[in-house]
């Protein structure tokens, strides 16, 4: 279960092991600043780099989108590129990179977001690092390349769910890419790769969020689960979570019970045999037994 059926609180519990709502983001209003982790809070990120793991962010942060005192780089990441706010084109877009503006360069901004990642494999794959890539898509604005908008569009998917499956798609390649690096540069035994959602899918979007005379419903399948973004209904908290960690997990299990984002600051504490900074009581714990049976 995902912490909010928002982006912003949602990944302030991931980040904090605590409630969104004790920590200051409570909504994505970036500009009434209730999207920023209050600076008492400790994140996951504070915690590895402590304890001697290199830190990066790529991609996504929305929580302290506006004021220098939120920005990734003072809440535990060493490294950050991307954007602050809660939505960047995908292709007239531009991002942070260590500091300095970044302008497109026409990439599609998922491929940039994954060229990032492999770098920052590659450059610290002699170290214990914490790499969180926080994917973008298939946020709004609906705009993926177009061959492969077609391939859907050609099967008779609507044009909202095909622009959102295409988005999919390239994600998906970036994170193959991902894998297969791990693979190549000898890091995937015990390289725990973890894979969720923020909040669940969002079926209707404002016109400025699609391509001009396209409709605004992107109403698609959502496993069966009543409601969506948004809401509290399973569709809007109810989200995936797929894992890797050959050296520590039995593959292909199915884990049933309930786990919460707030779960997973202790679990990757105790993972890495981490001690967290002094911070406020955490709400989530250690779920590793539950994913060893």
């Amino acid at each position: 279960y995902s912490g909010s059926p928002v982006c912003a609180p949602a990944r302030a519990a991931l980040l904090t092991g605590r409630y969104p709502h004790r920590t200051g983001a409570i909504t994505p209003q970036e500009v009434m600043g209730l999207d920023r982790i209050h600076p008492r809070e400790v994140t996951l990120a504070d915690s590895l780099s402590h304890g001697g793991y290199t830190t990066g962010l790529i991609g996504k942060w929305h929580n302290g989108a506006l004021d220098d005192r939120f920005h990734p780089n003072r809440r535990g990441f060493d490294e950050f590129v991307g954007f602050r706010g809660g939505w960047m084109d995908y292709w007239d877009w531009w991002i942070e990179r260590q500091g300095a503006h970044v302008r497109a360069d026409g990439r599609y901004l998922t491929d940039v977001f994954t060229d990032e990642a492999l770098s920052f494999l590659r450059r610290h794959r002699c170290e214990p690092f914490l790499l969180n890539l926080c994917y973008n898509a298939p946020h709004s604005p609906l705009q993926a390349p177009a061959d492969v908008v077609q391939s859907y569009l050609d099967r008779g998917i609507a044009t909202g769910a095909a622009i959102t499956y295409a988005m999919n798609e390239v994600m998906d390649r970036g994170i193959t890419r991902l894998l297969t690096e791990l693979d190549d540069l000898g890091l995937a035994q015990n390289t725990l790769v973890m894979f969720t959602s923020d909040n669940g899918p969002a079926m209707r979007l404002r016109a400025d969020q699609v391509p001009a005379g396209m409709g605004v419903d992107t109403s698609r399948g959502n496993a069966g689960f009543r409601g969506a973004k948004g809401s509290v209904y399973e569709g809007g908290i109810r989200v995936p979570m797929v894992m890797r960690w050959p050296a520590g997990l039995t593959s292909g299990q199915t884990v049933d019970d309930l786990v919460h984002f707030t779960d997973w600051l202790p679990t990757l504490l105790g993972i890495t045999d981490t001690q967290r900074l002094t911070g406020m009581p955490l709400d989530g714990g250690d779920v590793l037994p539950l994913l060893r049976g």
